[in-house]
């Protein structure tokens, strides 16, 4: 009687995958197999219970950016995965997104990937027409390949006034107007950074975008003294019963705010406003932000890096979201003349001193308000530090070590 041959890898992994067609709820491998991705190869990493895919690259002529490859373990297929810059917000169009699948269909596998903190739209394109796959990304979607390497990763915004109340500006036009700019627009592609850079537009203090946290240029709507208080909606609304006004007195962290229980005011002193929202968001729209409007610029956030995550620093008020683009210019330069090889803007100001962007913001900006801690103080605190500030951290280190020697 002659032995049985055992099934290989392979055959074992597309039963595995008639199983995960089976049952009431959609399959994924359905829908695989609706496209031209390698399904074998999924298959018989699914049966060795470990991937199929090994680390690659690929190039493509005049892209140093976007473009990312795998093959399989095997040698007998090449995946390329091209990043590709979005619309601001993520609206897609209908019409966009049809040129999007036209494309995915001629030049992909017929798979897209949206992905990341920022949502990037990663097209899954066949290595033998990825040259042609560039040109058509530009000239038929009209968008281009970039996101990933040491250049600009994907810039992202808020929905801002498209979708939020409490938007102080238009993040959608600030993304599109700093991100197609001639002066940013030619590093779209090209390699040329220490590190990555990454723009973020948030809309209010709120920050939505995360850009204080993650950004090497942050932009924050934000604005100048006190909130706007419409008394006589604010004093309808606590009549309702819509509005407590203690908790109002009780959430500001700053203790900006009064109420005047005889006259039923609220008062709140501007010099002391953190632009913390906690009022606006409670009685809205009896209180609104104010109306002397301005951006925040803010720079150096990271989540990672050579110095451990840091929040941005406040460097100016903007007018416009023009201003931005000679300090950004001026600051990059900067950034690939001084910082060592995979060290992001904060990282560069940890090592040089918070000196390299106040140079560069008194040339640029030389007739912009600093944002100062005390007068944006959330969107400010825990950052990098300012040399004053650094030297006062050092000094008052240095006095706790002599205490505990002398006292020891």
């Amino acid at each position: 009687m002659s032995e049985q041959k055992a099934p290989s890898d392979l055959e074992r992994g597309m039963k595995m995958l008639e199983y995960l067609e089976g049952g009431p709820w959609p399959s994924y491998v359905k829908e695989l197999r609706k496209t031209k991705y390698p399904i074998e190869a999924y298959a018989e990493g699914l049966a060795k219970k470990y991937t199929p895919w090994l680390s690659g690259s690929f190039r493509v002529r005049y892209v140093f950016s976007g473009i990312l490859a795998r093959r399989s373990r095997d040698g007998k297929f090449v995946e390329i995965h091209f990043r590709t810059y979005t619309p601001a917000g993520r609206f897609y169009s209908t019409s966009y997104l049809r040129k999007v699948i036209e494309v995915a269909k001629k030049y992909g596998i017929e798979l897209l990937e949206l992905g990341g903190n920022t949502g990037a739209l990663v097209m899954n394109m066949i290595a033998e027409k990825a040259d042609e796959a560039v040109d058509a990304i530009r000239t038929i979607i009209g968008t281009d390949v970039g996101g990933s390497g040491d250049t600009f990763r994907e810039f992202y915004a808020c929905p801002g006034p498209a979708l939020c109340e409490f938007a102080l500006y238009d993040t959608l036009h600030a993304m599109d107007y700093v991100r197609s700019h001639p002066a940013i627009y030619r590093y779209l592609n090209t390699q040329m950074f220490p590190y990555k850079i990454k723009f973020k537009f948030s809309g209010c203090p709120m920050d939505c975008a995360t850009a204080n946290s993650r950004a090497d240029f942050a932009l924050i709507g934000t604005w100048v003294g006190a909130p706007e208080v419409d008394q006589g909606l604010l004093r309808k609304m606590v009549e309702e019963g819509k509005i407590n006004p203690k908790e109002l007195v009780e959430s500001c962290p700053s203790k900006a705010i009064a109420w005047d229980e005889e006259r039923k005011e609220l008062r709140i002193d501007g010099s002391k406003c953190l632009k913390a929202m906690n009022c606006i968001r409670r009685a809205f729209p009896a209180i609104k932000p104010g109306k002397n409007r301005k951006i925040a610029l803010l720079v150096g956030a990271h989540a990672q890096g050579h110095f451990g995550p840091k929040l941005g620093r406040a460097v100016a008020l903007l007018d416009s979201i023009e201003d931005v683009i000679p300090f950004a210019t001026e600051l990059i330069n900067k950034y690939m003349e001084l910082a060592p090889r995979r060290h992001r803007i904060g990282d560069m100001i940890i090592r040089r001193g918070f000196k390299v962007i106040s140079e560069v913001a008194d040339k640029t900006l030389p007739n912009k308000p600093r944002g100062t801690p005390s007068a944006h103080l959330r969107i400010s605190i825990g950052a990098v530090l300012t040399d004053d500030e650094r030297k006062m951290y050092e000094d008052w280190s240095r006095s706790l070590v002599k205490e505990y020697f002398s006292e020891g």
